[in-house]
């Protein structure tokens, strides 16, 4: 696949999703390739697990591969409109990625913001992957809702929660969100931080 490819048009959509569909690029995604390894090991062996935020469905796709025999992923994206387009190109290339990984038969899609899709999410869940709307209100839904769904000894993990050094511009309200709120809910404890990702287990 060619990667220079990939950066040159990741701003630009609709043009990677014709490249994808020729198999001249693969699935892109701001969640670094060794964040990736670090979800993959945490879902390693989850039943049931939820994705906020799937975009191009590369982090679905390694978490899907991680889960337990029949274990099931639910994954919750608006993928709205763009431009008065119906077909948003980046839905395009989640579906054919994660057919093209062979993990959808693993995954549920839930198409729509979590807030309007929670009472179609399961209740019990023992992995979640947390990369949505990354505003004060977005991820203050975000938590709200899977905090509450996770099982004890269930792994939360939440991307751009810590601004990577020399990347000030990832100090996002979901940041500032889990410094006053999410690390101090007496219910789960942090377990392991990367780069911009905190990983979380429910105590209680």
């Amino acid at each position: 696949m060619n990667r220079s490819l990939e950066k040159l048009f990741f701003r630009r959509p609709r043009v990677l999703n014709v490249l994808h569909w020729a198999n001249l690029v693969n699935a892109t995604s701001q969640t670094i390739p060794a964040e990736l390894d670090v979800l993959e090991r945490h879902a390693a062996g989850a039943r049931q697990a939820l994705e906020i935020g799937t975009y191009q469905g590369v982090s679905a796709a390694r978490i899907a591969r991680a889960l337990a025999p029949g274990g099931l992923l639910y994954c919750v994206d608006p993928w709205p409109e763009t431009g008065g387009r119906q077909n948003n190109p980046c839905w395009s290339i989640c579906q054919r990625h994660l057919l093209r990984s062979g993990v959808k038969n693993r995954i549920r899609v839930l198409h729509g913001y979590s807030g309007e899709m929670a009472g179609q999410m399961p209740d019990q869940l023992d992995f979640a992957f947390v990369d949505g709307d990354h505003s004060w209100e977005g991820i203050k839904t975000d938590w709200t809702i899977v905090s509450e769904k996770m099982l004890p000894g269930g792994v939360v993990c939440l991307h751009d929660s810590l601004t990577p050094a020399g990347e000030d511009w990832r100090h996002l309200d979901s940041c500032v969100y889990f410094e006053y709120v999410i690390q101090n809910d007496p219910r789960f404890s942090v377990i392991e931080v990367f780069h911009s990702l905190a990983v979380l287990r429910k105590l209680k």
